[in-house]
């Protein structure tokens, strides 16, 4: 038997065996099933507190939708949009429902959070449309739901797909989507091919029950004809029979081979904790050519835009590593755009400073080989968009390293990662032995990065560019324009000691 159906078989007859469908369907029926509008309430029962929502029989292959957009106000699911999916659609009569009663359930988000955050389990459920509405409220309570908070489990029978494409790719990498088990039919489920699942899925195919969490397994799995409404009464039966051990399985092996394809695709695309520690050592490298640089006297840009002009192994291998660091990041920077809003403090918290470094060590490599390449204008034409993304979320964490007056600056990066694109473009301009307004401004922007020590010592090497921008422009500026603070601090040779410990 191919080993990916062994697989799902095996954890499907765990779920069957774990009691907690039981738990769902009892309280499920508890409630019933007859009911003329939406019906929540909660049942506290030992350990568990068991949510159930009742909502009156309808088709569910509805094909209507219902887009969420905007601020909280007007979206109450705002904190899962991201900025690749800022908007997406939602299945109308589930979403008509669960709005109409919102406001009342705020007391009860509050509740439940509060038993999560005691490590309490928390279990929401029903049937149907039902089901589809305890998706919804379980989406919403995860707005609040901190990571060290327990984690609510929605278990549905029978019920609709609530959300499209869009919504899938942002709960697909979020932890969010282990908190959904949905049990369906194979032959029943009805499936509108403009909603996509998400969460694990427990699939009746036949008499057995395999337990699959690929959307696109699972979407072929429940693509069957009938789309007749769906009673899951039956399913208390089921489960109180013995759990049937029969090695065949009336599913294609294709299905799950394909299966078996995307999970090795998807663990080689997150196995980021390898791919961290390569990364690592890659930058462990550039830092020890930086160190080389500076013995050079010319400092580490200027290092790799000598190189580039001369073949080397060492050229060689700093293309490899900074391609790879490229590629890397940029991967990553793709999918922190599809984060919920809500998530991406968790990338902040464990990969921010890393992605800083990189952007200030590496972005000026890109520099130097796209301006000897002949090109002008970096930051307007030439700019990856990922150095820009990672910029604004450095940024906007608004963190200020301790740089006392008299600390060591010596392994400092440059804060301005573009800061080699301003210096090239500032020695074509002094080629015209103009003083501009271009030049003062790059002038007056040097020295406020200066003065707050966010430059590297390492630009007043004599061989930099910086240095040799500096020797041209003092020439002209001398015969242009009174003396500045700045002028002064290089021709009284201060930046000698720019960044030295005393």
């Amino acid at each position: 038997m191919n080993s990916s159906i062994l697989k799902s078989l095996e954890q499907g007859n765990l779920v069957l065996k774990s009691g907690v469908l039981d738990k769902a369907l009892s309280k499920i029926q508890t409630h019933g099933n007859q009911v003329s509008g939406l019906e929540f309430k909660p049942y506290h029962e030992g350990i568990y507190t068991i949510v159930v929502f009742a909502a009156p029989s309808c088709r569910l292959d509805s094909a209507a939708s219902t887009l969420m957009s905007g601020s909280e106000d007007q979206n109450p699911f705002h904190f899962l949009c991201s900025e690749k999916n800022p908007s997406f659609p939602l299945h109308t009569p589930a979403y008509q429902l669960f709005d109409s009663v919102r406001k009342d359930l705020i007391h009860l988000r509050s509740e439940l959070i509060e038993l999560l955050k005691s490590k309490e389990q928390v279990i929401i459920t029903g049937a149907a449309l039902g089901g589809s509405v305890a998706s919804l409220f379980t989406l919403w309570l995860t707005e609040k739901v901190e990571p060290k908070f327990k984690r609510p489990l929605c278990i549905t029978f029978g019920s609709a797909f609530i959300g499209d494409d869009k919504l899938q790719q942002i709960l697909e990498d979020s932890w969010r989507n282990s908190c959904f088990l949905h049990v369906a039919d194979a032959a029943q489920t009805p499936v509108n091919k403009y909603f996509k699942p998400f969460g694990t899925f427990l699939i009746w195919v036949g008499s057995q029950c395999v337990c699959i969490d690929d959307p696109m397994t699972v979407t072929e799995l429940l693509g069957g004809p009938n789309t007749d409404v769906v009673d899951y009464g039956e399913v208390p039966g089921r489960l109180a029979q013995p759990v049937v051990v029969d090695s065949t399985l009336t599913i294609d092996d294709g299905v799950f081979s394909r299966m078996a394809e995307r999970a090795e695709n998807k663990k080689r695309r997150f196995d980021r904790l390898q791919k961290l520690i390569d990364m690592k050592i890659n930058m462990i490298y550039f830092e020890w050519d930086k160190k080389k640089s500076k013995k050079l006297k010319m400092g580490f840009y200027d290092w790799y835009r000598t190189m580039e002009s001369c073949p080397s192994q060492d050229k060689v291998d700093a293309q490899k590593r900074k391609t790879e660091l490229n590629e890397y990041w940029k991967e990553l920077v793709e999918e922190v755009k599809k984060m919920p809003q809500s998530e991406k403090a968790l990338f902040k918290t464990r990969s921010l400073l890393a992605a800083n470094n990189y952007r200030r060590m590496v972005e000026p490599l890109d520099i130097a080989e796209y301006y000897l390449s002949g090109k002008t204008d970096y930051q307007t034409t030439g700019r990856s968009p990922h150095y820009a993304v990672l910029e604004k979320l450095f940024k906007a964490e608004n963190i200020n390293p301790d740089r006392p007056k008299n600390s060591d600056l010596s392994d400092l990066l440059t804060f301005d990662s573009c800061f080699w694109a301003k210096v090239e473009e500032a020695m074509i301009l002094t080629k015209t032995q103009v003083v501009s307004r271009e030049l003062m401004t790059f002038e007056e922007d040097v020295w406020e990065m200066i003065r707050k020590r966010e430059v590297s010592p390492e630009i007043f090497l004599e061989g930099s560019s910086f240095m040799k921008w500096w020797r041209e422009y003092k020439e002209i500026r001398a015969v242009h324009s009174p003396p500045s603070y700045f002028t002064e601090f290089m021709i009284n040779g201060e930046y000698k000691t720019y960044g030295q410990a005393c």
